[in-house]
């Protein structure tokens, strides 16, 4: 079971918002967008949680006092289809609504209600079985061949007349979905038991909040988990068990209690002496079974040992961090086995799948851990049962190979509320030369990402002019950090990235060289030459008014009167370089210096 897409309505910065969902979903945007709220929305959706007052759009409709998230599935296993039969659509999605109302000053009302697909007749909708439950109403219908003929009509006789009538007549009827009246799966709480598990890991989670020994906490569940599979399994713990059973028998006075300890009869003597004055009234000291799973609860830590052994809470930030993510995994991997393990298929069963989310997972780990992590992360997400939500600020955790999985989180105004900006169609045409390009783009510029952080971005051919537009800025007094020139790989490379760039709605610019074709050019070469001109035509349509281009005419190093034989023999990043580092401001060319003004414009 996966999540295929989030609706959300009035909670906390989002007035609207929708979100589509892959396997692993990865929500990047500047601080105070909303990337937390979307993650507390989807907690709101999952968990039991009530919200409060303070969490409702500040800027809701006139009368409009509720927040509500929207949840649709797919891929649901077996026994998730037969929990939610009810509300499975013909294509094999389900989903359900979360409401919380604020329409009474003193209360909160919380809902869950399911989206069913019915037929159009009211005689078949399950919210009217109610209507039909006498004879007089139900002879109306055709639903009066499908009940008995004598004897009292029950709830449960009309929705099973209903549901064989459906079945029979399925394509003659006209179905619309909508969602139910009544509560989720026909009660007001049951859904939180067998909707996925959530697992939340907040930016600021102390590892002491989850190794604690206690059913929401990740740690808790493994125990837990453990010590039921060796109470099944182990026949050392369930003598222990035994004989602690026949001890409170002992110790309980009954017929079974030969050996009772003298002390306790006394005790219920004295206690009984001090109540005379009370008629008939007698007093026993009664034992009661003790759980012995609790007694992992009284004193089980996590310990590591990197040379010094200490509880795990004690250690640095990182490796608290990192032992959070080991217990996720491990809990992971759990379910997958227990799901291997039991195939039975219950009336209404337990969700085997779980949804991690995990806020600035690259917190106190450095870049090659970041990037180590990040692929664990795609690889539990793969998994069957498994999906990934991470919000970042990191390069290493964003593959523009997997761009439909990345979303944008805006707020361009308070009033406006927070949005997700996502490109949902294939941008390379299959699996085409298109496609092969970008993806080997990733080899000459692995930092490719950081085009999706950047306020604005300069898409320019190779890597002098990622070096020279930067150095240049400086000099000039217009440079600006949060404008990223990345390095396409060649000309013919830029239209790929363009491509992002719109589907992402960026603010972006292109500078690339003219190529002009020379007169004396011909044969091969010729063609070659006039191929790499023709794509200035065809950068400047598909960028058309999206973006800027500006154009070196006739290319870079004419345009910034550097020497082709320096670049020949020093390369031309460095020979670039040199040339510019004693240049004063007012003596760089000056189509170059307009093309940095461009560049490096505030426009956003």
């Amino acid at each position: 079971m996966k999540i295929t897409s989030i609706r959300i309505h009035n909670f906390r910065s989002i007035r609207e918002c929708d979100l589509l969902c892959r396997d692993m979903v990865v929500l990047l945007g500047q601080n105070n967008h909303g990337k937390s709220n979307i993650i507390g929305a989807l907690d709101f959706a999952l968990n039991s949680s009530k919200p409060n007052r303070d969490d409702l759009f500040a800027l809701a409709e006139s009368g409009d006092k509720e927040i509500w998230v929207e949840v649709s599935f797919n891929r649901l296993t077996d026994q998730e289809k037969t929990t939610w039969k009810k509300y499975v659509q013909a294509d094999g999605t389900f989903c359900f609504r979360r409401t919380a109302s604020f329409e009474d000053e003193d209360k909160i009302d919380v809902k869950y209600n399911g989206y069913v697909s019915e037929p159009n007749e009211e005689w078949l909708k399950a919210d009217n079985v109610s209507n039909y439950m006498n004879r007089s109403t139900v002879s109306e219908t055709p639903l009066e061949s499908y009940i008995p003929k004598s004897g009292r009509i029950t709830k449960a006789i009309i929705v099973d007349a209903q549901e064989e009538y459906i079945i029979e007549h399925m394509a003659d009827l006209d179905f619309s979905v909508a969602l139910e009246e009544g509560p989720l799966l026909g009660q007001r709480n049951v859904a939180k038991g067998v909707l996925p598990e959530f697992f939340l890991v907040p930016a600021v989670r102390d590892l002491s909040d989850e190794s604690k020994v206690r059913n929401t906490a990740i740690f808790g569940k493994l125990l837990t988990y453990a010590v039921r599979e060796m109470a099944s399994r182990n026949p050392l713990y369930r003598d222990i068990e035994g004989q602690l059973n026949k001890l409170v028998n002992i110790l309980n006075a009954g017929p079974e209690a030969n050996d009772r300890p003298q002390q306790l009869t006394n005790l219920e003597s004295s206690i009984q002496q001090e109540l005379t004055g009370w008629n008939d009234v007698r007093v026993s000291v009664e034992v009661k079974p003790p759980d012995i799973s609790k007694i992992f609860e009284l004193g089980t830590e996590i310990h590591l040992d990197d040379g010094l052994k200490t509880l795990a809470k004690h250690k640095g930030h990182g490796l608290q961090r990192a032992v959070i993510f080991g217990l996720i995994k491990a809990w992971a991997k759990v379910m997958r086995g227990s799901d291997e393990a039991d195939g039975s298929i219950t009336p209404r069963g337990a969700s085997k799948s779980a949804i991690f989310a995990i806020e600035e997972p690259e917190l106190f780990l450095h870049p090659h851990a970041q990037r180590t992590f990040n692929k664990a992360l795609r690889e539990l997400s793969e998994g069957l049962n498994s999906q990934v939500i991470i919000s970042s600020h990191s390069t290493h955790f964003v593959d523009l190979d997997d761009y439909r999985g990345i979303a944008l989180i805006r707020k361009e105004s308070v009033g406006e509320g927070t949005i997700a900006v996502q490109c949902t169609k294939d941008l390379f045409e299959g699996e085409g030369e298109r496609k092969r390009r970008f993806n080997m783009a990733k080899w000459v510029n692995p930092d490719r990402g950081e085009m999706l952080f950047a306020r604005r971005i300069v898409f320019v051919e190779g890597e002098t002019e990622k070096l020279v537009f930067p150095f240049l800025a400086e000099k000039m007094g217009c440079h600006s950090e949060d404008v990223s020139v990345i390095d396409c790989g060649s000309k013919n490379n830029i239209p790929l990235y363009v491509a992002i760039a719109k589907a992402f709605q960026l603010n972006y610019v292109v500078v690339h060289d003219e190529d002009p074709v020379p007169e004396n050019a011909s044969g091969e070469k010729k063609k070659s030459m006039q191929k790499t001109f023709e794509l200035n035509a065809k950068i400047e349509k598909l960028v058309g008014k999206s973006g800027s281009v500006a154009v070196l005419q006739p290319d870079f190093e004419r345009c910034g009167q550097v020497s082709r034989n320096d670049g020949k023999r020093k390369g031309k990043p460095l020979a670039a370089l040199d040339n510019f580092a004693s240049v004063k401001p007012d003596d760089i060319p000056p189509k170059l210096a307009d093309v940095i003004r461009l560049v490096y414009a505030i426009t956003r």
